[in-house]
């Protein structure tokens, strides 16, 4: 695909778990889950990656999505560089712009499913 931008969400959600036996004002904080989501923004998008996403939208399906360094004829080849990560995510959110005249655009939204590799 021809993505022109990539965001990555990642978060943390925190439980108070301070006590009558924590001193000092400050709180005492447990990671209770994790979670992560994936946006990306594509130009020219072809007609069997749209029918791709939404297919994928319709069967709740789970696919791998991941962020590289690439390299190669038009930054194809991926270079397993040390931020690489991926994980199994579930399309939850895809806006399709169709402009006259122009290339058809896409941004899709990945909510994450178990942890980053």
């Amino acid at each position: 695909m021809e993505e022109s931008n990539c965001s990555v969400s990642i978060q943390g959600n925190m439980e108070d778990s301070s006590s009558k036996d924590v001193t000092g004002s400050y709180a005492k904080q447990d990671m209770v889950s994790k979670q992560w989501s994936i946006q990306v923004d594509s130009q020219d998008a072809t007609l069997a990656t749209l029918r791709g996403l939404i297919t994928s939208f319709n069967s709740d399906s789970k696919i791998t999505v991941g962020w590289d360094e690439a390299d190669g004829a038009n930054n194809q080849t991926a270079q397993n560089a040390d931020f690489a990560r991926s994980g199994s995510a579930i399309l939850n959110d895809l806006s399709i712009v169709m402009n006259n005249r122009q290339p058809i655009t896409y941004t899709a939204q990945f909510q994450g499913s178990g942890a980053l590799n």
